[in-house]
């Protein structure tokens, strides 16, 4: 299969991908679990330090402020490897790729616990980075070589429930693992998540048949995207993915100013509202698991969106008159939840038509994904008027184009 051949081409054959016809049955339960492992511990990785700044920064004689370059640099390294991991899996299969990403991300992790100074530490977090994209890559590529229709959504809500609530919860369990140990041993954990999912990356099953691989070079990969890049079908749901990441990440990278700081919670406080909001995600996308078997997947994204909205307004208007706290957790529980139904139901829309460079096309919606989140983030932490209008009016405006998006939008079905 040359890479010159419509990009298009939808093709579901899980049962002899795997040479056996029970196969997708029987694996279902924990390959979709080791995924949503593969998928989570690069973002796990991205936040699960925070806590540890100012300990760092001692340590390496510089300002709690510069940290930030090292969590930019795993931010970037996030979003380009995806590119490389991309056509790489769809040369030679998921496997080896992902076995090389996960080794690079194990070693750069215990490296970055031996680190000297900050520059040594970015060069490592952007190793970091770079190595555990691998996982966020092949597994969206894997469930799209297995399963299509609403058993593509359904997975998808199962991969995506775990990998959004990484950035959730990484801060309080990076906050644990410092009560215990110093923010060296916190990277030796961060690199024992790695080896974890090394070797159960090891039992996964290669996906992708060699009849089904695309022979191409880099000038054919990079043709590839650039055929990608031209698909409404691609890219609208793609933005749609971008924007729901970057309302995400928008709270979580303002949520520490906005309540400790605004509403004057303390840490412990702050952990809890970190676990309550991820309670109402993972209950939208477990509502979303059962809906899609009932409902077509553009029409629960436009839904989910449709309520987005009013509850955004609300939420802008709570904090525009300074409303108590308890209502102002209620209305962003209720804008949680409905992130847990938009991404991956928008991850399925892009990914969908795109089984033969399933690989390619994950690769670049995930970076246009994280480098949108990581250039909001850093877009917020810029400016310093108000940070809790700043975060709802910004993700107000980002559900905003996505209704829009989602509104004017035929289904690829359709």
């Amino acid at each position: 299969m040359s890479a010159g051949e419509d990009v298009g081409e939808a093709v579901d054959r899980p049962a002899d991908v795997l040479g056996d016809p029970d196969a997708r049955v029987r694996l279902r339960g924990g390959l979709l679990l080791t995924l949503a492992g593969l998928s989570a511990f690069g973002p796990l990785s991205l936040d699960l330090y925070l806590p540890a700044f100012p300990s760092i920064a001692s340590t390496l004689g510089v300002s709690t402020a510069d940290m930030q370059l090292t969590f930019s640099a795993c931010l970037i390294g996030l979003g380009l490897g995806q590119l490389l991991y991309g056509p790489l899996s769809d040369r030679y299969g998921r496997k080896p790729p992902l076995m090389v990403g996960l080794m690079l991300f194990v070693v750069a992790s215990v490296l970055c616990a031996l680190a000297p100074n900050l520059a040594t530490l970015t060069v490592l977090r952007f190793l970091q980075g770079v190595g555990g994209c691998a996982g966020l890559v092949i597994a969206r590529a894997i469930v799209r070589d297995l399963f299509s229709g609403p058993t593509l959504a359904r997975s998808f809500s199962v991969i995506t429930s775990v990998a959004m609530l990484a950035p959730l919860v990484a801060p309080a369990l990076g906050a644990m693992v410092l009560q215990v140990a110093n923010w060296r041993v916190l990277f030796v954990v961060i690199g024992l998540l790695g080896l974890a999912c090394l070797l159960a990356a090891i039992r996964l099953p290669e996906t992708l048949a060699a009849d089904r691989r695309l022979e191409h070079g880099v000038g054919d990969a990079i043709r590839g995207y650039g055929r990608l890049a031209r698909q409404r079908r691609f890219v609208v749901p793609a933005v749609v993915v971008a924007l729901a990441s970057g309302t995400l990440m928008a709270y979580i990278s303002s949520s520490s100013v906005v309540f400790m700081d605004g509403y004057g919670v303390s840490p412990a406080a702050f952990s809890l509202i970190f676990a309550l909001m991820a309670a109402c995600f993972i209950s939208g996308l477990r509502l979303n698991m059962a809906l899609v078997r009932r409902y077509r997947v553009h029409t629960l994204l436009r839904a989910y969106l449709v309520v987005e909205v009013p509850a955004l307004v609300g939420l802008v208007t709570l904090f525009a008159v300074g409303a108590p706290l308890w209502s102002v957790l209620l209305v962003l529980g209720v804008v949680k939840a409905c992130l847990g139904g938009t991404l991956p139901n928008a991850t399925a829309e892009a990914m969908e038509p795109f089984a033969r460079n399933a690989g390619s096309a994950s690769a670049l919606l995930g970076t246009v994904q994280m480098s949108y989140a990581g250039i909001l983030a850093a877009t917020l932490a810029a400016l310093a008027f108000r940070p809790s209008l700043e975060m709802s009016v910004a993700m107000l405006a980002m559900a905003l184009v996505s209704l829009t998006l989602a509104a004017v939008r035929r289904p690829a079905s359709a």
